[in-house]
């Protein structure tokens, strides 16, 4: 069992560049919240600077570091690119870039950056133990050795470095050379909680699960939620057995980490062992909704729901597990008994000839995937990304929880308001618009509510004085929008277009109320649904609701396609668009709406961040992934957080 080190790039690198040199506060703001770990701070810093100087070589090195903080690494890789077109002289910069290509998966580009480097540096040992990780990721595990040997002897005194050591030797079933590495590394640094669960795992290998949870506890006791640690002795408390231990710290493991599949696939293994079954599906459940491709899951799950007589529950499970893999036998014959219990003796028939088929192609091994299947189950108890904080307000943010949201589409104010939550939309010289300047926010409670019913009184007197001024209708509208009061703002947007039908604000807001009223009685029906069963409830009195013919998705596309017919260029039209599209699921058009607002303003990082979401959706994950780190870089820190789940294994 391999611990996998993510160690994070020593200082020294951006040290090197000579930041004292520096006479701009913007480089040493962000160089400041580097070094304290304050990746977001960094990246605004850095973000000023570039724009200031977009050809600072060694301001594109800094905000991949920055972003490398924050595990973006995409976006790291771009920037240390950038960084190395302006100057291709940096040792220091192809390392890092190397660090990240390894992360993603790109050996080749990796090896060839270590190359580079090298070449600039090769009496860095620094350099030598990144390749040397490198290779262990490749399963070149004697060129690992030999370049940790390397990094050693070139003084490269770092305790992780006997770290890496020590699980290339356990790869070649070298456990007491692996231990005496650990031993080295425990005379640099005794405090350092890796080395403990290295050696813990050593003697797991050796099956001496004693020492494994002797040292497992240390590691704990070194930093309470180290939950690779917490994990790993959990299973040591199951080779002995104790179950009671092993749930305790499972327990522990999901409270500190409560996206960790692993923790959840083997908390249910403990809980059937307890005959705790329907804690076990609940964990199975959990298991599927965190890796929906986990084939054991619902495969087991649909044993556990046979057991308890959920027949129909079991044959869904087994179902998807024939999706997933047409060719699992085992499945197959399961399914064969659970369709006998169901009196389907047609469907039976079926599965059991699929079954006797699939074990005649496989006459050599009846059930030849039943290897398979145990390598698998091996290996989900495996060290993860899983093992991180993800929960604990001190955690990193890229860890914190998140509940996985578009952006919220935008709506137009006529007031001032903090500059940091709203967009501004130039109209100098375009027909159609009632001022130059448009001001738009998708942020809730920006205007208080005082002021804004304020304005509605005064607009009101206007068009009762006045009559149904162009002018006074607009404000009004505009102003019941940010009350929320949408059934008060159409009247007043269906007048104006009556009489003006070239105003492209007016199509833009009232595309916004329709939707929003759809909403509404989407609400109301669910929770006239939700009341109303098992009981009769009166009628009241209360405004019935927009009829669903009133207002239509389609109707709300409609405004949107006549605010850009009229004005092609309003960005915002097309991110609004795009956000009603992916709500009817037409993905593909609403990744073409956002992909027009990002072309017509690169710096609209909302668009970026949904269409981030809708390609993941499709399961195109890089494009999705590129689009959050854009997103991220423009201040959406919700990205970091969404990457965190999908962009990276």
């Amino acid at each position: 069992m391999l611990l996998r080190l993510f160690i994070p790039v020593c200082f020294v690198f951006i040290q090197s560049f000579g930041f004292a040199q520096f006479g701009m506060s913007l480089r040493q703001d962000a160089l400041e919240r580097l070094q304290k770990g304050e990746y977001i701070e960094a990246l605004e810093y850095l973000n000023m600077a570039i724009r200031k100087e977009p050809s600072g070589s060694e301001l594109y090195y800094l905000r991949g570091y920055a972003k490398y903080g924050l595990d973006d690494f995409l976006g790291a890789e771009q920037d240390y690119s950038r960084s190395i077109d302006l100057s291709p002289f940096r040792a220091d910069v192809f390392t890092n870039r190397a660090i990240v290509r390894t992360l993603l998966q790109n050996y080749t580009g990796a090896m060839e950056d270590f190359d580079h480097a090298l070449e600039m540096d090769g009496a860095n040992g620094e350099i030598w133990f990144h390749r040397a990780r490198t290779n262990l990721f490749l399963k070149k595990t004697y060129s690992c050795i030999v370049d940790c040997n390397k990094a050693i002897e070139l003084k490269f005194r770092n305790e992780s470095v006997y770290i890496l050591k020590s699980s290339a030797e356990v790869e070649i079933k070298r456990f007491k050379e692996a231990i005496d590495d650990l031993d080295q590394a425990k005379k640099i640094n005794p405090l350092n909680g890796y080395i403990y669960s290295q050696r813990g795992l050593v003697w797991t290998e050796l099956n001496q699960n004693d020492s494994a949870i002797v040292d497992f506890s240390l590691s704990i006791n070194l930093d309470s939620t180290n939950t690779f640690a917490i994990f790993n002795r959990a299973l040591s408390w199951l080779k002995i057995p104790d179950q009671v231990a092993a749930l305790k710290d499972l327990n522990t493991v999901i409270r500190i980490s409560p996206y960790n599949s692993y923790a959840y696939y083997n908390r249910a293994i403990v809980l059937i062992g307890l005959k705790e079954i329907s804690g076990a599906i609940h964990d199975f459940e959990v298991v599927s909704k965190l890796d929906p491709k986990n084939i054991v899951s619902y495969f087991y799950r649909s044993k556990l729901k046979t057991e308890l007589k959920d027949y129909q529950g079991a044959l869904a499970d087994l179902d998807k597990t024939i999706e997933l893999l047409p060719d699992y036998t085992d499945a197959w014959y399961d399914r064969y008994e659970l369709k006998l219990k169901m009196n389907d003796r047609k469907g039976a028939q079926s599965d059991y000839n699929q079954a006797l088929e699939l074990s005649r192609k496989n006459h050599l091994d009846p059930d030849s995937l039943k290897a398979e299947r145990k390598d698998y189950l091996k290996n989900l108890v495996k060290l993860s990304g899983d093992f991180d904080q993800m929960n604990s307000m001190n955690s990193k943010l890229q860890n914190q929880a998140i509940n996985i949201q578009p952006k919220a589409m935008f709506t137009i104010l006529l007031w001032k308001a903090d500059f940091g939550k709203v967009r501004l939309y130039d109209a100098y010289k375009k027909t159609h618009y009632p001022a130059n300047i448009l001001t738009l926010t998708n942020q809730a409670g920006v205007i208080s509510d005082s002021l804004l019913l304020k304005e509605i009184d005064d607009q009101t007197h206007l068009i009762d004085s006045a009559g149904n001024s162009s002018d006074a209708l607009y404000k009004r509208a505009v102003t019941w929008i940010q009350l929320r009061n949408f059934d008060k703002a159409l009247p007043d947007l269906n007048t104006l277009l009556a009489n003006d039908s070239g105003n492209v604000t007016a199509w833009f807001s009232r595309a916004g109320v329709r939707y929003e009223l759809i909403q509404q009685l989407t609400i109301q029906e669910d929770l006239q649904r939700e009341i109303t069963i098992g009981k009769m409830m009166p009628k009241t009195r209360h405004a019935q609701p927009p009829s669903t013919v009133e207002h239509t998705y389609e109707l709300v596309i409609s405004d949107y396609d006549r605010a850009l017919a009229l004005d092609p260029e309003f960005a915002f039209a097309w991110f609004n668009r795009g956000y009603v599209n992916s709500r009817m699921g037409n993905y593909r058009e609403a990744i073409d709406d956002f992909s027009r607002a990002v072309a017509l303003r690169e710096d609209l990082a909302e668009a970026w961040y949904n269409r981030g979401l809708v390609s993941i959706l499709l399961n195109e994950n890089h494009n999705g992934c590129k689009d959050l780190s854009r997103a991220g870089e423009l201040g959406v820190t919700d990205a970091y957080r969404v990457m965190k789940r999908y962009c990276y294994k």
